[in-house]
């Protein structure tokens, strides 16, 4: 699938470059993904590695003046879409920058035929979920455990524009 964007880079919101993910990005995308999330909820290079292998897949940085300030990777099987992680550094939260990549990932796997994308998200997370709903995905259903132990998450799904 590769994107669905022809390798073009596509401006998003003022300062923000969106671009697809390059072979020498993963040492600092997995940097960032030990940021963002717990020991061990947060991916592995490996993993990392194989979600931008899959020939299903789209990658996803977003660049603030020339720096990386966050990336989203997802892929897509038959109609469905899969957001796997969005991404952003602390310093550049609430900047437009989870709301630029997370447009054009779904935007991406929309026009590769994905009719509806669905994400995971903590329960606890009350702010990702607003976020997310504001993007027009709502609850699909209740993971339990699905963070661990008594770490429920949450399915939310968007269905696709046409």
């Amino acid at each position: 699938m590769r994107c669905g964007a022809g390798g073009v880079d596509r401006p998003a919101v003022s300062r923000i470059r969106l671009r697809e993910v390059r072979p020498g990005d993963l040492e600092a995308l997995h940097r960032l993904d030990q940021a963002c999330f717990e020991a061990d909820v947060a991916y592995t290079q490996g993993q990392l590695r194989y979600f931008l292998s899959r020939a299903d897949s789209c990658g996803i940085v977003a660049e603030v003046d020339g720096a990386l300030a966050g990336f989203a990777i997802g892929h897509r099987s038959g109609a469905r879409g899969h957001v796997v992680t969005i991404d952003v550094a602390a310093a550049h939260r609430r900047s437009g920058v989870g709301r630029a990549l997370l447009r054009e990932l779904v935007r991406r796997l929309e026009e590769s035929g994905a009719r509806r994308v669905r994400l995971e998200v903590d329960l606890r997370n009350d702010g990702a979920i607003r976020f997310y709903e504001s993007l027009g995905f709502r609850e699909s259903r209740r993971l339990r455990g699905y963070y661990g132990p008594g770490l429920d998450g949450l399915e939310m799904v968007r269905d696709g524009e046409g």
